[in-house]
């Protein structure tokens, strides 16, 4: 089974649910909002550009919602922190699209190394930020370890609705699973 890019009224309900899971997973998450699993998926599932543009939404919703409903502090650095979460999960994606672009197709395991990918560079972005921001401490290994799972029940739980809705998951359930591009 492929992952396939869609032009069809799929593409827009995908893009809503997307959309919704931005700003309810930000209520219910705020600062751990899963960024790979997103970038993941968005690079195997829209054409870049538009890829693009809805990471930059997922961004913004998570930012309104912190900074409008969460109280984030609105000072120089927690900004700084907050621009950098959306130059990572811009770069998470694009990490996510080269490996997908490396391996040709969009199956279930590029997508999988996507994601993974994905989310080591979006950690490891992170840190460095947290180098000039602060914040360094929230990068030991039990705390990445919390982030992975997280991310990873989102990537899975996301991916299969995705499947669902273009009408892969069950109609080839069985056959070689590939996400077709």
């Amino acid at each position: 089974m492929q992952l396939r890019q869609t032009f069809s009224p799929v593409e827009n309900i995908w893009a809503a649910i997307l959309a919704m899971g931005s700003v309810l997973g930000s209520l219910a998450l705020a600062c751990i909002f899963p960024f790979a699993a997103l970038a993941a998926l968005l690079a195997a599932t829209v054409p870049f550009r538009k890829a693009m543009l809805w990471m930059g939404i997922a961004w913004f919703a998570n930012q309104a919602v912190g900074y409008l409903l969460l109280g984030y502090p609105q000072t120089v650095n927690s900004f700084g922190h907050g621009l950098a979460i959306g130059v990572t999960a811009m770069a998470a994606l694009l990490v996510a699209k080269k490996v997908l672009d490396l391996r040709g197709d969009r199956s279930l395991l590029s997508v999988g190394l996507a994601f993974a990918a994905a989310f080591v560079a979006y950690q490891a972005l992170l840190l460095v930020a947290a180098l000039f921001l602060g914040g360094v401490q929230n990068f030991v290994p039990a705390i990445v370890w919390q982030v992975a799972q997280n991310d990873l029940m989102w990537f899975v739980g996301l991916g299969t609705l995705y499947l669902a809705l273009d009408g892969t998951l069950f109609a080839r359930f069985g056959n070689k699973a590939t996400l077709q591009g």
